[in-house]
């Protein structure tokens, strides 16, 4: 049990001495409790616990716990650490890391790949174009390997003339499938990035 401070109160040197008692010290705690949940009182207990699930703060995990008893780490509150991140990130000498996540099947993360390409392709006749042979080259060679085509020529040819239509289902403010003068399907590319 803690030490109580000194008092000169006979009352109170009473009440510490039955506290010594297991008995009288355990129905004091539940006093204690009682009053720290008491739905009428100030519910300290219920109070704490909210904070603790907000913060997620726990037994493991204590904000301000001291190392010389528990040997928990003390961590930063709340506050410092959050002026810390926000430091960080207006730090503009860190790298920026930009990376684009496709998904969908294979198809569509094609076509996604096709769309970002036909931009970069050199104008002819003050066109950004790709024939289904440029799209074929492109899918067999020049996207990520995990997204690449099988190299027969059969296979090449399907997957472009399906990336092909979906390219332009899927971007239709930006890309056209045509068909140019010797009737070959042609993407072209009509509208800013």
């Amino acid at each position: 049990m803690i030490q109580m401070t000194k008092t000169a109160n006979p009352k109170v040197h009473e009440f510490l001495s039955l506290l010594q008692d297991p008995e009288v010290y355990d129905v004091f705690q539940e006093l204690v409790m009682h009053v720290l949940t008491d739905q009428e009182g100030c519910q300290l207990i219920r109070r704490v616990k909210n904070i603790e699930r907000h913060l997620g703060a726990d037994d493991d995990w204590c904000i301000w716990e001291d190392t010389g008893r528990d040997g928990k780490e003390i961590l930063m509150p709340l506050t410092e650490t959050l002026d810390l991140i926000s430091e960080r990130i207006e730090d503009s000498s860190l790298p920026v890391l930009k990376e684009t996540i496709y998904t969908g099947n294979e198809t569509e993360i094609r076509a996604s790949f096709l769309k970002n390409k036909l931009p970069e392709v050199a104008m002819i006749n003050g066109k950004r174009f790709m024939t289904s042979k440029d799209v074929q080259n492109f899918l067999v060679c020049e996207i990520p390997d995990e997204h690449r085509v099988n190299s027969s020529r059969n296979t090449a040819r399907k997957a472009a003339y399906d990336v092909m239509i979906k390219a332009s289902e899927m971007f239709p403010k930006t890309l056209r499938l045509i068909k140019n003068k010797k009737n070959v399907n042609v993407l072209e590319f009509i509208g800013n990035r």
